[in-house]
């Protein structure tokens, strides 16, 4: 969340302040503002995800891990692209020293990998899981356990 964060503030900020030798900062402009739209969304999309994995974690005592897993999957995926489409917005300054991004991405990169990773270990680990027998795919919205 924190990455992503970041990586928009900046993105934002740049974009309100940079001009690009026109008459108004370029978060005015249809494409900007589209790029700052979808890095919003994924953040704030990510955002719930956390929340709601945390809160069914509490509800089921720590037995649940289904929203943990696919929280990290995604969070950890938005994280990389959020980044990368502030890199997008802000071009070849993106890599300067002025800018935060290059640090950010290279944390951003590590998320789907740290830990055993998004392929090798989770996504396999929720494969297993969809093909339990008597799998209920509204359990986790509903901050109810699988059947065992």
């Amino acid at each position: 969340m924190g990455v992503m964060r970041a990586a928009f503030e900046a993105a934002l900020a740049f974009a309100t302040a940079e001009r690009r030798g026109g008459p108004t900062p370029i978060v005015e402009h249809q494409n900007v503002g589209t790029i700052l739209v979808d890095m919003k969304a994924r953040l704030e999309a990510a955002r719930y995800l956390t929340w709601k994995a945390c809160d069914y974690f509490d509800r089921t005592g720590g037995a649940g891990t289904e929203m943990a897993v696919l929280t990290k999957i995604f969070s950890s995926e938005a994280a990389v692209q959020v980044v990368y489409d502030a890199m997008r917005l802000v071009g070849i300054e993106s890599y300067t020293e002025t800018q935060p991004f290059f640090d950010l991405l290279r944390d951003a990169l590590a998320y789907p990998l740290f830990d055993g990773g998004n392929v090798g270990v989770r996504r396999p680990y929720l494969q297993a899981l969809f093909a339990t027998p008597g799998y209920d795919p509204l359990a986790a919205v509903d901050n109810r356990l699988q059947p065992s």
